[in-house]
């Protein structure tokens, strides 16, 4: 009786789960705990420069995005691992993404989904 009643619930779990698609780069991108969506903010071609973050409490290196001409780091959610190269100079396109409550935060790096990278001179 026992395993029945496990079947049944690990059945209904099973087939309730949604199956709706998602991007997947939208999944992978994460900040820190918080759920990602998409804004309608697109922004195309911008020269920018790649730099790596060390952080202080962890051996990982990270990596922003530096949009020429102005101070406010990006992050670099799907930027492809080849671009991620300290001082690399690029030419990104993507979207800005946001959660819930993020208009009351201050952040650095804001949110952004990279679409498109190309070397630059």
């Amino acid at each position: 009786m026992k395993y029945v009643l496990i079947l049944f619930l690990g059945m209904t779990v099973l087939f309730s789960c949604s199956k709706d698609k998602v991007s997947p780069s939208i999944l992978s991108c994460t900040y820190g705990s918080r759920e990602l969506i998409r804004t309608d903010q697109l922004i195309k071609n911008i020269p920018a420069i790649v730099v790596a973050v060390k952080s202080p409490t962890s051996p990982n290196i990270t990596f922003q995005i530096m949009r020429e001409g102005t101070a406010a780091a990006l992050s670099s959610c799907g930027l492809p691992a080849e671009f991620a190269k300290d001082s690399l100079k690029v030419t990104v396109s993507g979207y800005f993404l946001a959660f819930l409550g993020m208009e009351l935060i201050n952040l650095s790096p804001l949110p952004f989904e990279v679409t498109d990278a190309r070397l630059r001179q």
